[in-house]
Parts: structure tokens; C-alpha cells; sequence
């Protein structure tokens, strides 16, 4: 009875838990992250187009009869490639022994997933890593250029490379006030993208910001331990200022980029239609191992470079 009653325990476990991991690695989960508020596209495998519709309607004299047509609709299209990513590991519970994790460790040879010391801790804790690093992919990710090892571009490494033509640039000094550094790049941001703008700037930036406009008392509160989990408006506009995780600084020689769009402009792909992404998790008898292997794919691309605002200041 204890026997049938464990193995159908673990299979509906075993099941929600592979569906929660699968959904927090693609499309991220914590708080703060960038990733789920992109526009999504999925049934990306490897590259697919952006296909791009831009119309306008000119307003004419009407005050005598005819016909002129005026105005414009163009199709236009942008690629969006993604880069197959995994992530694998390995555990034997027996250098648990000895310390005091080891009331958690099952010496039976008849192990199954669900016998894993720290199981759901330690997947927790994987979900988390992927996140982490998959912002600073989306961000920053370089697959060339630069000692650029990484399997996607970024957001920022697009737009000061492939589509530097077209994006706004704003430069300063690294002396440069972060009130005055936002004010910058949001005088440069177009005028339609206005009233959906966001500025994305790194926590130690954003932590920099908060404080100088208290000091300037132009943000009127007391800021509380969670200040850094809200997003925040740019006082006399409505631009959002969000705090990136993925814009924090890889290394000592980085920029401290700022940049402002619109999260409709901002594409995240990725398959999550079908078997493309997996979680497997499971006790191998052969290696006396338990072992995870996750499988999926993603990629970023801006629809209209025209429409992004980069604010270097490491001048």
C-alpha cells in the first residue's frame, strides 16, 4: 500500500514540478526580472521574421470634391534568431554523509527522483541561477566582440553594433549626476514613445538615482526597505524608470549603459509550443548519480531600432 501510494505521489509531483521549471527558466520569474514583460514570440526554433506594419493616414483639404490618395503603409520585416541553451548537472548524495545533512540520504538502492536529498530546494535554486543569467543575456550577451563568448546578443550589444545606425545615442561623462544622466536620455527619447517609455538602468544606478532625487526632494516619500522592487516615474513625466538586474555590471571594465523603449518594442522569442523545451529529472541506476538535463532556446531583437535611446556615460 506505502509502495503504490508513494510511486503515484511522485508522478504528479514529478509532472507540476517539470511544469513550473520549464516556465520559470523560458520566460523568467522573479520579481524585477525584464523577461516576462517583453512581447513574446513564440514557435521561434532558430530564426523567424518579424513581419512589420508602419501606416500613415495624411489629412487632407476636403472643402472641394476628387480624390488624392495620401499617405502610407509599408510592410517591412526583421529576423530574430535564437540560440539553443542547457543546462545539466549531477549529484551523489553519499558526500552528504559524515555532515549533517545526512538524516536526508536514503543508502537503499531502489532511489527514485523523489528520494533526492534537498530536491525541491535545490531545483528552486537552479530556476533562479537560469533567471539571473538569462537577464544578463537578454542585456548584455555578446557572441563576438569584445572577448563576446556568449550564445545571443543582448539588447544593448544589438544596439551599439547591428543597429547603431539607427539608434539614439546619448554620451556624457562618468562624472555625470544619475538625475542628470536619466534626464538625457529621456530629452532624447521620440516624442510618440513617450507615454510608454520605459528607462532601464542597473539596481547600483537605480539605488543612485532614488536617492538623488530625494535629496533634490522632487520624489516625495520615505523610501522603504522594498524601494528597489518598484518601478518608479522620472518626476514631471511619465517615463518609467525600472531597476535591470540584466544591466548590472559583468565586469569592471563595462559601460554603465542606460537605455530607454517601450517593452512593445522590445521582442523576446522562444519555442515553448512543443518539445523544444524539456526538463528531465531523474536517479541514474548506471552512475548512481541523481541528474538534471534542461533544454531551450531564445533570442531578442528590437522591432524598430529608431525607437531606442542608449545612454553611455563612461566617457
Amino acid at each position: 500500500m506505502a509502495s503504490g501510494y508513494t510511486v503515484s505521489g511522485l508522478t504528479d509531483y514529478v509532472k507540476v514540478n517539470q511544469d513550473l521549471l520549464i516556465k520559470g527558466v523560458v520566460l523568467g520569474t522573479v520579481k524585477g526580472d525584464t523577461i516576462p514583460n517583453l512581447r513574446k514570440q513564440f514557435g521561434v526554433k532558430t530564426k523567424e521574421r518579424l513581419n512589420i506594419l508602419d501606416v500613415e493616414a495624411n489629412i487632407q483639404d476636403g472643402s472641394s470634391c476628387g480624390f488624392a490618395a495620401s499617405g502610407k503603409t509599408e510592410f517591412s520585416e526583421r529576423e530574430i534568431e535564437t540560440a539553443q541553451l542547457k543546462a545539466q548537472d549531477q549529484y551523489c548524495d553519499k558526500v552528504l554523509l559524515g555532515k549533517y545533512q545526512e538524516y536526508a540520504v536514503k543508502i537503499a538502492a531502489n532511489k527514485d527522483a523523489a528520494d533526492m536529498p534537498f530536491e525541491a530546494e535545490i531545483l528552486d535554486e537552479v530556476v533562479g541561477s537560469i533567471n539571473k543569467q538569462m537577464e544578463t543575456l537578454v542585456w548584455q550577451g555578446a557572441t563576438s566582440g569584445n572577448s563576446g563568448s556568449d550564445l545571443i546578443d543582448g539588447f544593448v550589444t544589438q544596439a551599439l553594433n547591428n543597429d547603431a545606425a539607427s539608434t539614439i545615442m546619448v554620451t556624457g561623462a562618468a562624472a555625470t549626476s544619475m538625475y542628470a544622466r536619466a534626464q538625457a536620455v529621456i530629452m532624447a527619447i521620440p516624442e510618440d514613445l513617450l507615454d510608454k517609455a520605459v528607462l532601464f538602468m542597473s539596481p547600483a544606478n537605480y539605488r543612485k538615482l532614488v536617492f538623488e532625487l530625494v535629496e533634490k526632494n522632487l520624489y516625495h516619500f520615505a523610501p522603504g526597505a522594498d524601494i528597489e522592487d518598484k518601478d518608479i516615474y522620472f518626476p514631471g513625466t511619465e517615463v518609467r524608470i525600472h531597476k535591470t538586474i540584466g544591466l548590472a555590471k559583468r565586469s569592471s571594465g563595462d559601460s554603465e549603459y542606460i537605455y530607454a523603449s517601450a517593452y512593445d518594442n522590445m521582442v523576446y522569442g522562444c519555442d515553448l509550443e512543443n518539445d523544444q523545451e524539456k526538463v528531465r529529472f531523474w536517479y541514474d541506476d548506471n552512475s548512481e548519480l541523481w541528474k538534471y538535463n534542461i533544454h531551450w532556446n531564445a533570442g531578442v531583437k528590437t522591432i524598430w531600432p529608431d525607437a531606442v535611446v542608449v545612454g553611455d556615460f563612461n566617457a
